[in-house]
């Protein structure tokens, strides 16, 4: 038997389901009245954007540069936004004991070449495999998923379904508002255990494969580079539900710690992450901050963690964004970036070191049809670097993009 319901708005879990509580009718389900009490779903997307770019920056600042992760130059592009398209499995059986066991696998696929005619296929993203029991304990999940630190920060931003910053290049996805208000979380192997719901509020704390910590290259010296994790990343939030005082809000807390101790030295990366959404009627306010050590200002820990002798960079960013909800879709307008403080020997070398990325977004989001999105935004976007040369200039970006999604 196939039962297929439809998805209601423009909910921000489509791409995430299994990351957060997915909705029920996004998705199609299979053998729902199966006597033996076993189901197969499937969910998903398509989606594609028309991106055009107008950017500013200084070429002579050359190799000796921090990257850059808006486009500088006049481009126009078809690809997928921040979120890839997608097809997701799930399977769930029969509860036995008072334990539910389900399993989920899924595939994140972009539309577009890289930067290339005559490639023979898009880049697949194997972002989730995961298996999850749950019961009156709560929920253990083991597999590769979206990690716990600042995950509610790109769950609850509005770029999620459009575009955001555009890097430049054309693998991949784009930025959304990643390291303009917060740094990816990512996917990542885990074993993670969830309470049971108190009135909505959860806690979940998660053992996570340790990831390298990393400086960038600073031009003409190998990056520094440490992997000597003799314990699991740790990451936990508290994800307390605020329905009591508006329907929809709610205030997360996250955090992460991870420590590495090799020929080196003695390293530990750790954040602080807080925000959350306040909704009233159509109505809705969001924020979002974090702070730490040897986070990196986009891309967390593998890179420009670390300054060239290993020592901690301190680093801080945050959003702001409001959003009105008109029935069949939204419109919502959001500013935030992302900053990194020099220590050790960042100011003694040529090598230019990333201070700020901030950008200011406005969108709309318009349900078209139940399944089917239509999305048009702007983005202005600035990235500035410490200790550039006279004459040279910080980048700038002006992005406009007009694409859809058909969502099942």
């Amino acid at each position: 038997m196939l039962e297929k319901k439809k998805l209601l708005g423009a909910v921000a879990s489509v791409a995430l389901a299994s990351a957060m509580a997915a909705p029920a009718d996004a998705k199609v389900t299979l053998m729902a009245d199966e006597p033996s009490g076993w189901e197969f779903s499937v969910d998903g997307n398509v989606n594609a954007f028309y991106i055009y770019s107008s950017g500013t920056g200084d070429a002579n600042l050359g190799a000796a540069h921090a990257v850059g992760r808006i486009n500088t130059n006049d481009t126009s592009k078809i690809r997928t936004g921040l979120l890839p398209a997608k097809f997701g499995f799930g399977v769930q059986g029969p509860a036995s004991n008072g334990v539910q066991l389900r399993g989920y696998f899924g595939l994140y696929p972009q539309i577009q070449n890289a930067n290339t005619k005559t490639a023979r296929g898009a880049q697949i993203d194997m972002r989730e495999i995961y298996a999850a029991a749950s019961g009156d304990f709560g929920e253990v999940l083991f597999g590769r998923t979206l990690s716990l630190f600042q995950r509610n920060a790109i769950v609850q931003d509005m770029t999620l379904f459009g575009v955001g910053a555009d890097h430049g290049g054309d693998g991949g996805t784009t930025l959304g508002r990643i390291g303009f208000g917060y740094i990816y979380p990512d996917f990542n192997a885990s074993f993670r255990y969830t309470s049971p719901s108190y009135n909505g509020t959860t806690l979940s704390v998660g053992f996570y494969n340790p990831s390298q910590i990393r400086s960038t290259t600073d031009g003409a010296a190998a990056a520094a580079t440490h992997t000597g994790a003799d314990m699991p990343r740790v990451e936990a939030e508290l994800n307390i539900n605020l329905s009591q005082i508006s329907e929809g809000s709610n205030l997360v807390i996250s955090g992460m710690h991870q420590g590495v101790d090799d020929s080196g030295g003695d390293i530990d990366a750790e954040g602080v992450h807080v925000g959350g959404t306040l909704a009233g009627g159509p109505f809705a306010l969001t924020a979002h901050y974090y702070n730490g050590e040897c986070l990196g200002i986009t891309l967390q820990m593998d890179v420009s963690a670390l300054s060239s002798d290993s020592q901690c960079r301190d680093a801080d960013g945050y959003y702001v964004q409001g959003t009105y909800n008109y029935g069949s879709g939204k419109i919502g307008a959001s500013w935030g970036g992302s900053y990194q403080d020099q220590v050790g020997t960042d100011s003694a070398t040529a090598y230019d070191e990333k201070e700020e990325q901030e950008m200011l977004t406005f969108g709309i989001y318009h349900n078209a049809a139940p399944e089917w999105l239509w999305v048009a935004e702007y983005s202005h976007a600035e990235e500035g670097w410490y200790d550039v040369d006279a004459g040279d200039k910080d980048a700038e970006s002006d992005i406009f993009s007009v694409g859809m999604f058909y969502l099942w």
